[in-house]
């Protein structure tokens, strides 16, 4: 998937999560994992995400909950609250978000998300001094 999905998805991870992003997920996953992250990024972001319908925020919203409903994904649930607080949600939103999931996956799941959250939360205020943002 060389060319413009590549560069789409290129700019639309850097977008959801930080200037520079995707550079830095392809040197993580240089080796075996290589084309994972090509194929990671050039089709969720060059293709999925990039599509009309949903701005990021919605789209957070919607891989936040399908992530808390999988159970067992807390790297990839943390880097989508992450990604959903760099899109502009809320900490009560997110919240809001895995409360909304309980009815659906249990309390377990969600007791664990919320675990999640609270650590990316802990993390956020650690590194803003306490600050939103």
């Amino acid at each position: 998937m060389d060319g413009s999905g590549s560069q789409r998805g290129r700019h639309r991870y850097d977008e959801v999560y930080g200037e520079g992003a995707a550079d830095r997920l392809l040197a993580a996953l240089s080796g075996p994992g290589a084309a994972l992250g090509r194929y990671g990024i050039d089709f969720n972001f060059g293709e999925i995400y990039s599509r009309p319908g949903l701005d990021l925020r919605q789209r957070q919203i919607a891989s936040i909950a399908a992530l808390v409903g999988m159970g067992d994904c807390a790297p990839q649930l943390k880097g989508h609250i992450k990604a959903g607080l760099n899109v502009g949600l809320t900490e009560d939103e997110i919240v809001e978000v895995i409360i909304h999931c309980v009815q659906y996956v249990g309390f377990p799941r969600a007791i664990n998300a919320a675990n999640v959250a609270r650590g990316v939360f802990a993390e956020r205020a650690a590194a803003t001094g306490g600050k939103d943002g």
